[in-house]
């Protein structure tokens, strides 16, 4: 793959070799210091980074808690956690606390509705739809660079959506309508 030099007015190509030239030139210039710290600065981050994953596999956290301690990971950690937590049969949301029960076998999903075939690999690590939805609207706002450059960065302020507890008041809801439909049958008669 070549790039344009822009330069130059009569654009010329580079290739791709004098790409990486330049950028062993640009790590050259850079002090044995400065590599260092680099270094350490990128270390420091992706162990802040994982400790905050290990938090986040295994117990259910504070709101705000879990807010503060989303500007130390990245969507790809933010994955880590959706996964390790499905492992371990709880739903992939930081914020939920149940149990994943019922998951399906199957990878696909077909609607006859819509004549549409979902894969719903994904979706399984999730106990109900609302953690899904809640989970990959809060992975959409993480930002994708690297944690060591995070400085050079305005953190965006991170929203969620508002959280169902899961499957229990799912539960709860539809107990409540079949005593409503109960109790309408008895006066209707």
């Amino acid at each position: 793959m070549a790039t344009i030099d822009s330069k130059s007015s009569n654009q010329t190509i580079k290739s791709p070799r004098s790409l990486r030239s330049n950028k062993k030139n640009r790590i050259s210039k850079l002090s044995k210091e400065q590599l260092d710290t680099a270094l350490k600065k990128k270390r420091e981050c992706n162990r802040k980074a994982l400790k905050v994953v290990e938090e986040l596999i295994d117990q259910h956290i504070d709101q705000d808690l879990f807010l503060e301690k989303l500007k130390d990971i990245n969507q790809c950690h933010y994955d880590d956690i959706v996964d390790e937590r499905s492992i371990t049969k709880l739903c992939g949301y930081p914020l939920c606390k149940e149990f994943l029960t019922n998951v399906p076998v199957k990878q696909y999903y077909i609607s006859t509705a819509t004549n549409t075939v979902y894969d719903i690999t994904e979706r399984k690590k999730f106990c109900n739809n609302s953690c899904f939805k809640s989970s990959n609207y809060l992975k959409d706002q993480l930002l994708t660079s690297p944690l060591w450059l995070r400085d050079q960065e305005i953190l965006p302020k991170i929203k969620l959506l508002p959280h169902r507890s899961g499957v229990k008041q799912e539960n709860e809801t539809l107990e409540k309508l079949s005593l409503l439909t109960i109790e309408d049958s008895v006066v209707g008669k």
